[in-house]
């Protein structure tokens, strides 16, 4: 038996995580324990503030380390540094400032690139990780069988003993005649509102319509016969007052089923009309046949919605007469393996019989047409002929699937013998999309400042630096050798006044032996 699975790929570049969560009962977790793309953003803004604010304190450090007196350089440091450090050290542009300014020949510069790259994690974080659902397995709930057919016996017994229909064929047989509209197929049953079934064969009528041929015989008065091989004519009725005529009856023989040996022919039946115009006048012939075939099925539900096809029809059968097993019944043979039938197929001659004569009791009427009034024997007539103008084609194709509805819905199937078509039902399970792309973008930044903050800690032990960071209070205790303090005169009462007066003079940060910190002028330049 062949199965079918619904596959989900996983987009390039994630990874997807099914929440593979549908237990045994059917129980789907609780929604709310699953954080939502509004929650995402939150915790992409904590981490970037966590990551900031290790790298402002290295930024902070770096300025320290920079004016060190013990630093290994060639490139002197300047007052106006501090200013820079501290500025990378808050935003975008003192980070730009400091890369510009240096051109990565501070280890700094890595701060400085953080601090622009960590802006964009609330934009980018929604693409980190998706969230959708999608159709998971419920295990231990398969979806019901479809309905369907192995034998098909929906027949009692009238008053004098004979095969009757029951009221349901019959009404099949009504609606599949008069009926103008798709005939809806047999309901499947999914409760999940997601479901697959393996291909599942099953009785089904199959029929079709076929122009056939006719001969011409006119008197001397030129009124003409029509007929079919098979017998049916008309006679010449094509004078006035008729303008059109219409007859439809059982056949006496196939010339357009050669194959009706191999089927289990429920119904052939001929039609013929005759029209007649000043111009000209028409004569069709069609002759109609319906028969039991087996038919199998690919079939889904997906949110709701039906999708199902014939994948192959088959219609050999052969005759078998009573045996203690069985009654006289016709046996569907070398059935394709394709179709996935495993049961033995049949249909009971008496069902046939009793279709055969119900319906051939519809198919037999007249019509005709006087200076545009219609006049019909039975409804059955005026809706044959309707198709016959139309869509005959259409109408037998509707008949015959209105007859498969009722036999699937009303036929029977061996014990146990559904088992083997039971579905698969789906719930919409919580899914979860990875990414790795984007998820790469933090963790990069992440190992990155855990690098710039090693290095931070073993410069700052190098070159005999305090750790000051980004605090503010050890500049008030830290003092300016007076050649420097000389030159500052009264720029502090001028806008950037300090900036221009002393912020391009070299200095260096050594501490004196009492434990004081000053800055004065390189003593090695």
């Amino acid at each position: 038996m062949s199965t079918r699975k619904v596959i989900w790929p996983a987009r390039k570049g994630r990874e997807t995580l099914p929440s593979d969560i549908a237990s045994e009962s059917g129980s789907l977790p609780d929604d709310e324990a699953m954080p939502s793309a509004n929650e995402i953003k939150p915790i992409m803004s904590v981490y970037r503030l966590a990551l900031k604010a290790i790298v402002e304190s290295c930024i902070g450090q770096g300025a320290w380390i920079w004016v060190s007196g013990f630093r290994k350089g060639k490139t002197e440091a300047k007052l106006e540094d501090f200013k820079m450090f501290d500025e990378a050290s808050r935003g975008l542009y003192g980070s730009l400032v400091l890369l510009w300014r240096m051109k990565a020949r501070h280890f700094a510069c890595i701060g400085s690139l953080i601090t622009i790259l960590v802006l964009g994690f609330e934009t980018f974080s929604s693409e980190m990780v998706t969230y959708d659902q999608i159709p998971t397995v419920l295990k231990g709930k398969p979806a019901l069988p479809p309905p369907r057919a192995e034998t098909w016996h929906n027949i009692t017994s009238d008053a004098f003993g004979e095969p009757s229909l029951m009221l349901s064929t019959k009404a099949a047989i009504y609606d599949g005649i008069i009926s103008t509209s798709t005939v809806t197929d047999v309901p499947l049953t999914c409760e999940t509102a997601n479901c697959s079934w393996p291909i599942f064969p099953s009785l089904a009528v199959c029929g079709a319509c076929t122009e056939s041929l006719f001969s011409t015989s006119c008197n001397s008065q030129d009124i003409c016969t029509y007929s079919m091989p098979s017998g049916t004519s008309i006679y010449g009725q094509l004078v006035a007052p008729f303008d059109y005529y219409f007859t439809v009856a059982p056949s006496n023989g196939s010339s357009t089923f050669p194959a009706a040996n191999f089927k289990a022919m429920i119904s052939v039946f001929d039609i013929m009309l005759a029209a007649k115009s000043p111009q000209d006048s028409t004569v069709h012939a069609h002759q109609c046949g319906l028969w039991f075939c087996l038919r199998s099925y690919n079939a889904t539900v997906t949110n709701g919605v039906v999708d199902r096809s014939v994948t192959i029809e088959w219609a050999k059968s052969e005759f078998e007469p009573e045996t203690s097993a069985h009654t006289d019944e016709y046996v569907f043979v070398d059935i394709p393996p394709e179709m996935n039938a495993s049961a033995r197929y049949s249909v009971p001659l008496d069902s046939i019989e009793a279709l055969r004569a119900f319906i051939d009791k519809l198919t037999l009427g007249n019509a005709s047409q006087v200076a545009g009034a219609a006049k019909y024997d039975t409804d059955w007539t005026q809706a044959m002929d309707a198709a016959t103008k139309s869509d005959l084609s259409g109408w037998i194709s509707r008949f015959g699937h209105s007859l498969t509805r009722n036999i699937q819905l009303t036929g029977t199937v061996q014990s146990g013998g559904n088992s083997a078509y039971q579905g698969t039902a789906y719930i919409m399970a919580p899914h979860v999309a990875v990414n790795w792309y984007w998820v790469i973008y933090p963790l990069s930044l992440m190992v990155l400042a855990f690098v710039y903050l090693m290095k931070t800690v073993y410069t700052t032990a190098r070159d005999q630096v305090c750790a000051w960071k980004t605090d503010s209070l050890p500049m008030l205790f830290c003092h300016v050798s007076s050649d420097i303090h000389a030159q500052v005169g009264d720029g502090m009462d001028v806008p950037e006044g300090l900036n221009h007066r002393i912020g391009r003079t070299e200095v260096e940060l050594i501490r004196q032996d009492n434990g004081e910190w000053i800055f004065s002028k390189p003593r090695y330049h």
